[in-house]
C-alpha cells in the first residue's frame, strides 16, 4: 500500500491548499454579501473594502448596479461550484488523492475564465485612480493567474496518468 506524501512534501499542493483555505473567508465576508445578504451581515466589510479600493465590482454589486448582470452569475458560480471546490480540494490535496486532479483542472479553467473578465472590467475602468487600479489589478490577477497555473499543472499531471496507463497497458499486451 503506498504511504500518503505530506502536503510539506508536495509544494505545488500546498500552495493550492493554502490558496483554497484563504479563499474561503474570501468568498464568504467580501464575494457573497452582495449576493446573498446585502446590508445584513457584517456590512462594514465591504463598506470598508470599497471605500479603500474603489472596486467598481464590488461596489456595484453592493449598490446595486444593473448592468453587473454578469459577475452576480459568476458570483453565483462561485457559490455554486468553487466553493464546494475549495473544500474538496482541501479534503483531496491532503489526502494526497489524485482523483481531486480532474475537479481541480475544472475549477482552475472556470475559476481563470471568470476572473479575466473581472480584470478587463477593472484595467478599463474610468472610476478609478491610477493608484487604485493597480491595487485592484494586483489583488485580482494572483486570483487569475494561479487557478489558470492550476489547470494547466493538473492537465500535465493527468496527462502523465494516462501516459503512464498507456505504457503499462501496451506492456501487458506485449507479455
Amino acid at each position: 500500500m503506498d504511504q500518503r506524501v505530506p502536503l510539506s512534501a508536495r509544494p505545488l499542493d500546498l500552495v493550492y491548499f493554502t490558496f483554497f483555505l484563504c479563499h474561503i473567508p474570501a468568498s464568504v465576508l467580501m464575494d457573497f454579501q452582495g449576493l446573498l445578504y446585502p446590508n445584513t451581515y457584517l456590512p462594514w466589510i465591504p463598506e470598508w473594502y470599497i471605500k479603500f479600493s474603489g472596486d467598481p465590482l464590488i461596489g456595484g454589486l453592493i449598490r446595486g448596479e444593473e448592468g453587473l448582470v454578469w459577475f452576480k452569475c459568476f458570483l453565483v458560480l462561485e457559490l455554486v461550484f468553487q466553493l464546494p471546490v475549495f473544500l474538496l480540494g482541501m479534503r483531496g490535496l491532503w489526502k494526497g488523492s489524485r482523483s481531486i486532479y480532474v475537479l481541480i483542472l475544472f475549477y482552475g479553467a472556470s475559476t481563470a475564465t471568470t476572473t479575466l473578465p473581472c480584470v478587463l472590467q477593472i484595467f478599463i475602468s474610468d472610476e478609478l485612480a491610477a493608484g487604485q487600479m493597480w491595487m485592484l489589478l494586483s489583488s485580482y490577477i494572483p486570483f487569475f493567474l494561479l487557478p489558470l497555473g492550476m489547470a494547466v499543472d493538473m492537465a500535465f499531471r493527468i496527462y502523465g496518468m494516462i501516459e503512464k496507463g498507456s505504457t503499462d497497458d501496451a506492456s501487458k499486451k506485449r507479455e
